[in-house]
Parts: structure tokens; C-alpha cells; sequence
């Protein structure tokens, strides 16, 4: 994906090559390897691969790894468990998370969950904005909402608990419409991949719960 396209794949680096190396090629056969990580079908066959997986969550090796790299393999085999396999809703899903679990604690947009945490604050931003910056904001509110939807169901429950604010359905059917208006949106440039929001908005309910057990089980992001 281009430009202001959240992709996991697009940033792996030297150190997830080495990861890969060490858990599938530990030994000359690393020369071929290489071929096959620069080949984005074979990575992705690779990356399919269960023992890729259990070795990121066992093998000392996976300190190194980035995160684009370490979501892209949870989330990739957390969906294809949960029969969603589509490569690119993976890569875009972990890019995201990668983005917004490592962003600057300052950034209002990106942080999480401490950051724009209420769909009434994305509503009276998009009322005024029009054209491209509308659909900026459509995506925004989509990536915001899936990450807190999937990565933090306590904090929400909990404010739902203590404030009652609305529960985790509320704001997963707004990430579901968010995406879905933004693959509709005609101002949205010609490079933005609109089918893709489609898709993502259907898969939302099936993502939402994968992300879920995928939080639980093997990732750690603190209170």
C-alpha cells in the first residue's frame, strides 16, 4: 500500500529477516531465503506458516523483530483461525496496530487508548469537513475504533461499568460504518484502496472478536 496507507509489510526490516532466517533457515540455506523474502507471495506463504508463529511467541530471537512484523504475523494467523484470508486486510490491520500502540503519547489521533476516545468527538470534526479531509477523517475514526474495539475491550467496558458509556458493540458498529463511508467516499484519492473498507467493514464483528483472543493470549499492552 501507498502514501498514507497503513501497511504492515512495507516496513520490515533487516532484523525480521534474521527472525525468519533463524526459525525456518538456520543454516546455508539462509542464501535462499532471501530470494523468497523479497517475492511478497512467497513471504506471505512463509509468514503462513505455524512454526513462524509459535517461534515469535517462544524463541528469545523475537526481541529483535519489529513491530510491523510482530502484528502482521498475530494478526495474519488470528484471522486466518477465524477463516478471514485476505492477505491485505492483515497487513492493513496490523499496520495499524503498529502505528497506534507505538505512536506518540502527545498525538490526540493516534494514542490509545488515551486519545480521541468518544465517536461524539470524530462526529462534530467530520460535520464541517468535506472532499478529501472528510474521508482522512472516515479512515481516522475506523482505525481508532478498531484498535480500542480490538486491542482494549476492558478499557471500554470498564468506562461503560463506571461512567455509562456505551459498550464495545456501540463503538464497533461505528468503526463498521466509518470504513464502510469512507469506501464509498468519491473524494477519496484514486490511490486509496476503497474495496478494502468495504471489506474491512464487513469483517469487522468476525476481526473485532479475533483481535480480541489475540490481545489475550499473547499480547501485553499493560492496564
Amino acid at each position: 500500500m501507498v502514501g498514507w496507507i497503513s501497511s504492515s509489510c512495507d516496513r520490515f526490516s533487516p532484523a525480521d529477516f534474521a527472525f525468519l532466517a533463524e526459525i525456518l533457515a538456520p543454516d546455508e540455506r539462509k542464501r535462499c531465503l532471501w530470494t523468497l523474502w523479497e517475492d511478497p507471495e512467497a513471504l506471505r506463504e512463509m509468514l503462513d506458516l505455524k512454526e513462524v508463529r509459535r517461534g515469535l511467541l517462544d524463541s528469545t530471537a523475537a526481541l529483535s523483530v519489529s513491530p510491523s512484523f510482530y502484528f502482521y504475523v498475530l494478526v495474519r494467523h488470528s484471522f486466518l483461525d477465524a477463516g478471514i484470508e485476505d492477505p491485505g486486510l492483515a497487513d492493513f490491520v496490523a499496520g495499524v496496530l503498529a502505528e497506534r500502540t507505538c505512536a506518540d503519547p502527545d498525538d490526540v489521533l493516534k494514542s490509545v487508548p488515551s486519545g480521541l476516545v468518544h465517536a461524539a468527538d470524530f462526529v462534530s470534526i467530520m460535520e464541517s469537513a468535506r472532499g478529501r479531509m472528510r474521508f482522512l477523517l472516515q479512515v481516522a475514526a475506523g482505525n481508532q475504533f478498531l484498535v480500542l474495539t480490538g486491542l482494549f475491550p476492558g478499557f471500554i467496558e470498564g468506562r461503560c461499568q463506571r461512567r455509562g458509556a456505551p459498550g464495545i458493540e456501540f463503538y464497533e458498529d461505528f468503526a463498521r460504518r466509518a470504513y464502510r463511508e469512507a469506501a464509498s467516499n468519491r473524494a477519496a484519492p484514486k490511490s486509496a484502496p476503497r474495496r478494502l473498507f468495504g471489506d474491512l467493514s464487513e469483517a469487522m464483528p468476525c476481526a473485532r472478536r479475533s483481535l480480541n483472543r489475540m490481545a489475550e493470549e499473547f499480547v501485553f499492552l499493560g492496564d
